[in-house]
């Protein structure tokens, strides 16, 4: 992600960006120690994230957030201050910054709230991508029965184990027949929360095969699915399709933690949610 930093406190300054920089959370593009021209600054630089200090010369942290917000800017604010005044927090929040830090900075503090930031912001660029697809595509209603079968959806899965490289992985086949019962559960109108091991034992006796072998072909589609997933991030972290298959199909955390393994700089890979996955591509092939 991309940071400006408003704050007057020059080491203030250089500790936050010394903690993007230290903990990988992106790249500051400017900083400023000044109200007025903030507001230039966030204009012109248009970042992901801005970090602003309340009390500025020229003009405070919260009038210059409103004055953006007015224009429309989809920057994520957070708001750092020694102010403990509750009805400035409220004010400051009414306003639209997303959080509230307090000084002394807090190392881990700030490292959380940017990476819940990054996600809330993940969450929506997802929300937003699947909305755009459905308009290309027409409101539900506006679709031939052709388009809303169960055949359509097979396709747009198959689209997907495509785009994320598994297609002719054999558990590929596991995984789709096994959306198709939590799909069967959905649409039956069963609100019973559903464990794996139910899935896998109804999907052994219908195939005729051994529920470990079926385990194991799924969590390795899965796994290869978080590596190529991975891989889209590294070569280009605003890729559409890992923009939308990070959030939607895995936790993101598990997804970085992934990219810093393929990269090197992390010791372990990411984990994989097989639940969070199957429901994943169920809700973006319903879409």
């Amino acid at each position: 992600m991309r940071f400006v930093i408003i704050e007057d406190d020059v080491s203030v300054r250089k500790i936050i960006s010394n903690i993007i920089d230290k903990y990988q959370l992106g790249t500051v593009v400017a900083e400023c120690g000044d109200g007025l021209k903030a507001e230039a600054f966030i204009t012109e630089y248009a970042p992901d994230v801005a970090l602003v200090d309340m009390l500025l010369p020229g003009q405070d942290g919260v009038e210059l957030i409103r004055k953006l917000r007015e224009n429309g800017l989809e920057t994520s604010f957070i708001m750092v201050s020694e102010s403990t005044s509750q009805p400035m927090i409220t004010k400051a929040y009414q306003t639209g910054i997303d959080f509230y830090i307090h000084k002394p900075i807090n190392v881990l503090e700030i490292v959380s709230v940017i990476r819940k930031v990054e996600e809330s912001r993940r969450l929506r660029a997802v929300m937003s991508l699947i909305s755009q697809t459905t308009a290309r595509y027409g409101s539900p209603a506006s679709r031939s029965t052709a388009d809303s079968d169960d055949n359509a959806k097979k396709n747009r899965i198959n689209r997907m184990f495509s785009e994320l490289g598994i297609i002719g992985e054999a558990g590929a086949k596991n995984i789709h027949q096994l959306i198709q019962l939590v799909d069967s559960r959905i649409t039956g109108g069963d609100d019973q929360a559903y464990q794996l091991h139910e899935l896998y034992n109804e999907l052994s006796q219908a195939i005729g095969q051994d529920v470990k072998t079926i385990e194991q072909r799924v969590r390795r589609a899965i796994a290869k699915a978080m590596q190529n997933v991975a891989n889209m991030g590294i070569e280009d972290y605003h890729n559409d399709k890992f923009e939308v298959y990070s959030g939607a199909l895995f936790d993101f955390k598990e997804i970085r933690q992934e990219m810093a393994f393929i990269q090197g700089k992390g010791t372990y890979r990411g984990k994989i949610n097989i639940k969070k996955f199957l429901e994943g591509l169920l809700f973006l092939a319903a879409e």
